[in-house]
């Protein structure tokens, strides 16, 4: 029998402030700060009271997946001007 083993994310990671992310990943600082853009983006953030806070292995994962899906959409726009 085939099993697959999900490791979780680790639990002693720390967790950052929107102006660290921001700053690591080099993306406006609103993106993080306004919850508005949180949710239009889907970053992924977690809410500790009333601080929201990041952890920077799932921003990274976020990170590359969204410039996988903008590089699709421009090649896709690139074909369509050709035709």
């Amino acid at each position: 029998m085939n099993s697959t083993t999900i490791s979780p994310l680790p639990t002693d990671e720390v967790m950052v402030e929107a102006t660290h992310a921001a700053a690591a990943l080099s993306l406006p600082y609103y993106w993080f700060s306004h919850n508005t853009m949180r949710e239009r983006l889907r970053i992924p953030h977690y809410l500790i009271g009333n601080l929201v806070r990041y952890r920077m292995s799932e921003l990274a994962i976020w990170a590359a997946h969204c410039n996988t899906v903008q590089n699709r959409n421009a090649e896709n726009s690139s074909d369509e001007g050709t035709s």
